[in-house]
């Protein structure tokens, strides 16, 4: 093989590698071994409804007996936040994809945790900057590299039942409102005051006038 054919060879393994490198794991392939639920922590508890910066959500996970042996290479969990179908149509920034490196639909980290197959709970206030939409959670069983291997969630495969809505910080607060109210009538004062002066200075400068 001519020398020049030997590094079309060489080249075409190599993009093979960085493909490989690049990708990430197919969702398809893993098994559901952990079972999750979600619970709204909330002062004002609205069923399936929950509001950022104030309210939580108290995570639970475990490991599936029925897979018995299944876990020995898990070494860690990741708990992540995910859109649920509903609010993906027409945002392709949250596009469900099969590889996971590439996958856009559990953007949100929530924790990290020590895999145990008797499994953990955790309390998480939700961020300020999470965007409303309907959600639900996901639990990624991982290894020591990070490699997803199993998964669990608190909906089902369809991704349309559990779920919940998170409501975002409003636009305007109601003191801001307040405060435009309250500005607004301070405006108008000072302006008819400065009007009134404006006037009764007019008044002597034409009564000097006509003396």
């Amino acid at each position: 093989m001519s020398p020049m054919k030997i590094g079309f060879v060489l080249s075409l393994a190599l993009l093979a590698l960085v493909s490989v490198a690049e990708g990430g794991v197919s969702f398809k392939s893993l098994n559901r071994t952990l079972t999750v639920q979600a619970k709204i922590q909330a002062s004002n508890a609205t069923s399936g409804l929950a509001h950022v910066g104030t309210d939580h959500l108290v995570i639970s996970w475990a490991f599936n007996s029925s897979f018995a042996g299944k876990d020995a290479d898990y070494v860690n969990v990741k708990i992540r936040l995910c859109y649920a179908p509903v609010s993906q149509t027409d945002r392709g920034w949250r596009k469900t994809k099969d590889d996971l490196h590439k996958d856009k639909t559990c953007s949100k980290g929530i924790a990290k945790q020590k895999y145990v197959a008797t499994g953990n709970t955790t309390t998480w206030r939700i961020t300020k900057d999470v965007p409303g939409a309907i959600y639900f959670v996901r639990v990624y069983a991982v290894d020591a590299l990070g490699t997803q291997l199993a998964f669990g969630q608190t909906t089902d495969k369809n991704k349309t039942t559990n779920l919940f809505e998170i409501v975002p910080i409003s636009g305007r607060h109601a003191s801001v409102d307040v405060a435009a109210a309250v500005f607004s009538v301070f405006s108008v004062g000072s302006l008819m005051g400065f009007l009134s002066l404006e006037a009764i200075k007019q008044r002597k400068l034409n009564g000097k006038a006509g003396q």
